[in-house]
C-alpha cells in the first residue's frame, strides 16, 4: 500500500479531526517497530492478488477496453437474481461505520428500504453514517477507543494506514488471495487495479470501493461555453486561459473556476497536467523524483496563482466547502470544476438541464497531453479481527453489495423497490420522492460493483464513453504505488504539512512562487529525502 504521494486531496489531512486521527494512528503504530521499506515491498510483491473473474452474464451497449469502462444506455431488461436466499443468514448484527456526502436517510424503524435491505442480505445491518465534514473525528475516536465496528471505511489518507490495519483489522489474504476470491464472485469481478491499494504488510487488508483508472476530470459546462461561442477544446495553455477569461463575468456573478486546489486536486492538478509534471513521482533509471521538486510544479503554481490574481476564480474559492463548489458548477456560477469521474452522473441528475462535458488538459505549448490516473479505490474498507467463520459472513455481506449491473441485487441496492422507490422511464430507474430519501444509504463507500458508464441516457453515456476513450491513451501512473516508506508512514503527515501550508499561501498570492524552493528544501531536510531513498530501495526490490 503506497503511502507516499505528492500533495493531493487524499494526502491532505482535514482539520482538527484529522489531527486527532494522526494522533490515534501514531499511538497504534508505536506499539510495534517500523519495518524496512525493502522488506515490506518484497513481502507485498510476493502476494497473489485476487483473481480477476469478470461478470459475463450481461452485454454492455459499449464495450470495455484498456482503461475504458463499458457503457450501458439502459438497465438490462431482465436482470439476473444472483442469490436465491439471503447470503449472510445467521450473521446477526453487523455494525458499519461509513462516510456520507448526502443527508442521512431515515432510521431503520421508519425506512422500508433499509428494512428490505436487511431481509435480502440476511443480517441486521447497523449503519453509522457520518457526514464527511465530521468523518475524520469519528474515525479517530473509533480507532482510539478500541470498540471497533465490524466494518469500517478508512479514508485512503489515514495516517500510518498499514500499521493501523495490522494492529486492529483482519488480514484477509487467506479468504481473497488468488483463486480464494472465487468464493465471493462479485468481489472477484473487481479489477486488479482497484485491489492494488488494498495490499499492506504483505497481505490483503481491505476491500476496495473501486474507481476507474481515469481518476478525476476537469468538468465543463458545455452549454455555457456554447452560449459564449468559446473554444471548447483548447490546444495549449494560452487557449485554455482564453476560455477561462471568456467564462468569467464578475459583474454577472460568473467565473471560470471555483477550486484552486489548495486542498489537493482542483485547478492545481489540472495545471500540473498542463505543465507536464509527474503524477506524484517519476522514475528514471531506478531514481525517483517527487513532483514537488520539479520545475513543472513551479510552473503549475505560477499558472494557478496568476489566474487567481486575474480574477478567474470565484472570490470565495478558498473558503468554500466541497459541496458549495459542486453547487457553483451546477448553477452556472463557475464554468469548470475538477472532480472525480463519477461526478458526471451526479451533476446531470442533481442539476437538470445542464450540459456537462470533460476537458483534456492541453500541453502548455501544445502537443502531447497527459492525464493522471486515479488511486483505483476511494477508500479502504477494513474488517475487524474475528474468527474465520465471522469474517466469511462479513465478506458475504460485502459480496452482495458488490453485485454488478445486470443483477436484481444491484438494481435494488441502487434504486430500491419498483413502484415504491423508483419507476422505469425509457429503461432507466427514476427515483420517487420516497426513494430519493430512503435509499441514500452510502453502501457505495463500503464496497461497490466494478465501475461502468451508465445505465443512463444514451447521449450522456456516449459522451462519457467518448471522453474516456480519448483520455485512456494519455494516462500517466504513479510508479510508487505498492511501495512502502517507513519514514513516510511515521512522519508523512508532518512533512507533507510543510508542502500544503506553503502551497496554500502561494496560490492565494500571499507568497511568491520563488518561495517554493525554500519549501522544498525544508521538506527534503524534514524527511523528504529519506522518503525518496526508502522508496528507491523498495523500487529496486521489484525491478
Amino acid at each position: 500500500m503506497s503511502t507516499a504521494q505528492a500533495v493531493s486531496r487524499r494526502a491532505l489531512l482535514r482539520g482538527a479531526g484529522a489531527i486527532a486521527l494522526t494522533a490515534a494512528s501514531a499511538s497504534l503504530a508505536a506499539c510495534g517497530s517500523s519495518p524496512s521499506a525493502a522488506g515490506v515491498t518484497q513481502a507485498n510483491s510476493k502476494l497473489k492478488l485476487p483473481t480477476y473473474v469478470p461478470y459475463d452474464q450481461v452485454t454492455p451497449d459499449l464495450p470495455a477496453g484498456q482503461d475504458l469502462l463499458p457503457g450501458f444506455f439502459r438497465y438490462p431488461a431482465n436482470p439476473v437474481t444472483a442469490y436465491q436466499s439471503p447470503p449472510a443468514t445467521g450473521a446477526g448484527a453487523v455494525n458499519i461505520l461509513v462516510d456520507t456526502f448526502t443527508p442521512v436517510p431515515p432510521a431503520l424503524g421508519g425506512n422500508k428500504f433499509w428494512q428490505a435491505l436487511n431481509a435480502k442480505v440476511g443480517a441486521d445491518l447497523k449503519f453509522n453514517m457520518v457526514p464527511d465534514s465530521d468523518y475524520s473525528s469519528k474515525v479517530s475516536t473509533t480507532l482510539a477507543g478500541g470498540d471497533l465496528p465490524d466494518i469500517v471505511m478508512l479514508p485512503s489518507w489515514t495516517p500510518q494506514l498499514p500499521q493501523v490495519l495490522k494492529s486492529l483489522f483482519a488480514d484477509l489474504t487467506e479468504f481473497l488471495s488468488a483463486d480464494a476470491v472465487k468464493a465471493y464472485p462479485f468481489l472477484a469481478n473487481i479489477p486488479t487495479f482497484s485491489w492494488q491499494p488494498m495490499v499492506a504488510n504483505g497481505g490483503i487488508y481491505g476491500l476496495p470501493t473501486p474507481r476507474a483508472s481515469i481518476g478525476s476530470i476537469m468538468f465543463t459546462r458545455d452549454d455555457l461555453i456554447a452560449q459564449r461561442s468559446l473554444n471548447p477544446a483548447p490546444q495549449n495553455y494560452q487557449e485554455f486561459l482564453d476560455l477561462c477569461r471568456g467564462l468569467t463575468d464578475a459583474k454577472a456573478g460568473r467565473w471560470a473556476l471555483g477550486n484552486a486546489g489548495a486542498a489537493g486536486g482542483g485547478a492545481m492538478q489540472f495545471a500540473l497536467e498542463i505543465a507536464g509534471a509527474p503524477n506524484a513521482w517519476q522514475e528514471q533509471g531506478g531514481k525517483l523524483t517527487n513532483a514537488v521538486t520539479t520545475e513543472a510544479y513551479k510552473q503549475a503554481l505560477d499558472i494557478v496563482s496568476s489566474m487567481w490574481k486575474a480574477g478567474l476564480f470565484h472570490p470565495d474559492t478558498f473558503s468554500a466547502t466541497f459541496q458549495q463548489q459542486r453547487d457553483w458548477f451546477g448553477t452556472g456560477k463557475v464554468g469548470m470544476t475538477l472532480d472525480g469521474y463519477a461526478a458526471w452522473d451526479i451533476f446531470v441528475s442533481t442539476y437538470p438541464g445542464v450540459n456537462v462535458g470533460g476537458l483534456v488538459a492541453p500541453a502548455y505549448s501544445g502537443g502531447g497531453s497527459q492525464h493522471f490516473t486515479g488511486s483505483g479505490s476511494y477508500a479502504v474498507t477494513a474488517i475487524k479481527k474475528a474468527s474465520a467463520s465471522r469474517i466469511k459472513q462479513l465478506l458475504q455481506v460485502c459480496n452482495w453489495m458488490a453485485a454488478p449491473v445486470g443483477t436484481t441485487e444491484h438494481l435494488f441496492r441502487k434504486f430500491g423497490t419498483a413502484g415504491t422507490d423508483y419507476t422505469m422511464v425509457d429503461g432507466a430507474p427514476v427515483a420517487t420522492s420516497t426513494g430519493s430519501v430512503e435509499t441514500k444509504i452510502p453502501m457505495q463507500y463500503i464496497v461497490d460493483a466494478s465501475p461502468t458508464l451508465g445505465p443512463g441516457r444514451q447521449d450522456i453515456v456516449q459522451k462519457q464513453y467518448d471522453f474516456h476513450k480519448k483520455v485512456a491513451p494519455l494516462l500517466v501512473s504513479d510508479p510508487t504505488v505498492g511501495l512502502y516508506s517507513p519514514t513516510n508512514a511515521t512522519k508523512g503527515a508532518a512533512i507533507n504539512k510543510i508542502l500544503t501550508d506553503s502551497l496554500s499561501e502561494i496560490l492565494r498570492g500571499n507568497k511568491p512562487v520563488s518561495g517554493w524552493d525554500e519549501t522544498v528544501s525544508n521538506w527534503r531536510s524534514a524527511g523528504g529525502d529519506q522518503v525518496t531513498k526508502e522508496l528507491e530501495q523498495a523500487y529496486a526490490q521489484l525491478h
